[in-house]
């Protein structure tokens, strides 16, 4: 009975022992892997901090010196540009190179660069333009340098979009007033309702915060005086702030942003090259962009990039989404994408979802073809009418919650509403869409996603193309690793031979 006892309490102890050291040991571990969790964090933010810092370098601009005054600055009719060994006769394939001397109000000519060009060969009979390329000499001179692309009558089109000077206050604006534009919350509880003031943040300020976790975001409301923060149900514009000074104004009068520079260099006539080399690779995910991406030609587009097809008639157009499920994710400038669909395509209809058309979501559905296109507005910040918060989902969420399914074209876009704020705001919303992306195409490789860059036109008091030059940038560093496809619409919208607009006009959108 003694020797069992005895037993009995060895075992015990053992036990407890046995738990003690157990617990301890496994106390050790957790530790042990709360440390290793601890050091993977601080080197992925490390990483993402050295890529936030290569970004900004990428995007890094020459920047007038400070307090210039409105005499000193770039003038677009004091500027010229001539042709830098011109001849007698061009060829199509041929390089064709430009001076641009910057000068300003009195004609002295600058010392320093940093003005933003847009430098184009177009052809109004052929209804035909291509993009240039322009080099600054950080001198007050610049070289556009352009690819001779159809045979016949040829024109160079340089204008000045903003003077260095003027790039200098957007530049400062964009990081010391991210408040320039704002938006409203409306909120509403048992019959009241209240209009406040929303953005990513407003400091200094008693608000509602509201986070999430999955993309890292937040986005604020003034806090309602009478209503509690889960009384928060719709979106809408807001309105911006005039943050210009009267003497900052000047530099963006009508007359000094995106003008013609002057120049005496006539049309001349390219001739046909005997030889011309017309095959291009097959149109796959993951190509780059060369420079030009491509030109117009008669109004139609020809790719530079690899052999696309036409799509003239809307049979062809539903033959080739047949089978597909095509989710739009973006703005208003995709929303346009869907827009032409629906009207060009006569089996195409649309799904009434009971919304307001501009925020969506918008679907579409062809029951003869069998597909569906649907169009949905990113997350905030967003500029368009009332809408409900619950209705905006961000873009990598929605890619997250696509399985693998068969026939998947994923269209995205995301630029135009970020301009107004500093750009690590904007490479925050881009890193959990790539993650998403990257994901998306691990367990779907079919999948092809199409990712819309940027476009021309942004003609506001507080927002310029040279901000979504910068953006446009950043996004197409950070998928150029990814085998998406990135559509130039950067150069698309800005050799046309239509005024550039955010909006572009319908034959643009069908190319």
């Amino acid at each position: 009975m003694k020797k069992t006892l005895l037993s009995f309490l060895t075992l015990c102890v053992f036990s407890l022992l046995s738990g003690f050291l157990y617990r301890r040991n496994f106390g050790k571990l957790s530790i042990r892997k709360a440390n290793q969790s601890v050091t993977t964090a601080r080197l992925e933010t490390t990483q993402l901090d050295e890529e936030l810092q290569e970004l900004l370098e990428l995007t890094e601009w020459p920047l007038s010196p400070d307090n210039i005054s409105l005499a000193f600055s770039t003038h677009p009719k004091t500027s010229v540009f001539s042709l830098l060994h011109p001849r007698s006769t061009y060829v199509v394939g041929e390089q064709l190179e430009v001076l641009i001397i910057a000068k300003d109000h009195k004609g002295r000519a600058k010392s320093y660069g940093g003005d933003f060009f847009n430098a184009r060969l177009h052809s109004p009979s052929l209804k035909a333009g291509v993009s240039g390329t322009v080099t600054d000499h950080y001198n007050g001179s610049y070289t556009a340098s352009f690819i001779l692309q159809w045979p016949g009558e040829t024109m160079v089109s340089i204008k000045l979009i903003h003077s260095s000077e003027a790039i200098a206050i957007l530049h400062e604006k964009s990081t010391s007033r991210p408040d320039k534009v704002y938006f409203k919350g409306h909120f509403v509880r048992n019959g009241s309702e209240e209009l406040v003031e929303c953005n990513f943040n407003l400091p200094g300020q008693d608000v509602c915060e509201y986070y999430d976790a999955r993309n890292e975001e937040k986005w604020v409301c003034q806090k309602p005086r009478n209503l509690p923060c889960d009384a928060y149900r719709d979106h809408l514009s807001g309105d911006h702030r005039e943050i210009l000074s009267a003497r900052e104004r000047e530099f963006f009068s009508m007359s000094l942003i995106e003008q013609e520079i002057s120049s005496n260099v006539k049309s001349f006539n390219v001739l046909s090259q005997k030889e011309l080399a017309t095959a291009k690779k097959p149109c796959v995910p993951g190509l780059k962009n060369p420079n030009p991406s491509g030109f117009y030609y008669n109004d139609t587009w020809i790719s530079l990039v690899c052999s696309k097809q036409e799509f003239d008639i809307s049979t062809k157009v539903a033959n080739c989404l047949s089978g597909k499920m095509i989710y739009m994710f973006g703005d208003s400038t995709l929303r346009q994408w869907w827009e032409y669909l629906v009207q060009f395509v006569p089996t195409l209809k649309q799904i009434d979802l009971h919304v307001t058309h501009n925020p969506g979501p918008l679907l579409a559905m062809d029951s003869d073809y069998n597909y569906l296109v649907q169009w949905r507005a990113h997350q905030k910040p967003l500029r368009m009418e009332r809408i409900g918060v619950n209705e905006l989902h961000y873009i990598a969420t929605e890619l997250d919650l696509l399985g693998a399914r068969k026939g998947m074209v994923i269209l995205l876009n995301c630029w135009a509403h970020f301009v107004t704020y500093p750009i690590e705001v904007y490479v925050n919303r881009l890193r959990p869409i790539r993650d998403a992306v990257t994901k998306l195409l691990e367990r779907s490789p079919d999948t092809k996603i199409l990712i819309k860059s940027a476009n021309t036109g942004y003609k506001f008091s507080y927002v310029s193309d040279w901000l979504s030059y910068q953006l446009d940038t950043v996004m197409r560093a950070m998928f150029s690793e990814l085998p998406v496809t990135i559509l130039d619409v950067w150069q698309m919208t800005s050799c046309h031979r239509l005024p550039e607009n955010l909006h572009p006009e319908k034959i643009i959108i069908k190319n």
